[in-house]
């Protein structure tokens, strides 16, 4: 008697449980427009005031060229894509960084190796589903993956 007792309380849990899952709202999308350039401040923030976004990029900056105080002068390019990932770069990089969020946090998602010589002037654009990067007269249709779907 105890087991069918034991078994129609696990059965009852599991019920209760799948009927409190989460609640999804979608679709959703999650783009902006164009993209933002931000300036870094002295101490290696950026902040946006229209998306109430604001990090410290020196951990980007010593990822992409290890030296964490490489930010000085700069400014940083960044989109959101439509599926919430954010990409950014910034002129002399070689890389679009991907990044999802996390608690109080980007993390990282994938890096993108692009032009090996640095790009010139990067620019972002939102041309759903890729984000568009712009450099030198070159065009590369990004995802969170890679290029177009993993091609350049």
């Amino acid at each position: 008697m105890n087991h069918i007792k034991k078994l129609l309380l696990i059965g009852i849990s599991f019920i209760l449980l799948s009927a409190c899952s989460s609640l999804m709202l979608s679709p959703a999308e999650f783009g902006w427009p164009i993209e933002s350039v931000l300036k870094i401040d002295d101490k290696g923030f950026v902040k946006d005031d229209r998306y109430s976004l604001s990090f410290n990029t020196k951990p980007l900056f010593f990822e992409e060229v290890k030296d964490s105080m490489a930010y000085s002068g700069k400014s940083l390019r960044l989109i959101r894509s439509t599926e919430g990932f954010y990409f950014m770069t910034a002129a002399g990089f070689k890389n679009v960084y991907v990044f999802s969020t996390d608690k109080n946090a980007f993390a990282l998602f994938n890096k993108l190796t692009i032009k090996e010589t640095g790009f010139k002037n990067p620019a972002l654009n939102q041309r759903s589903p890729f984000v568009e990067l712009i450099d030198d007269g070159i065009t590369y249709k990004l995802t969170s993956e890679g290029f177009d779907g993993g091609t350049k």
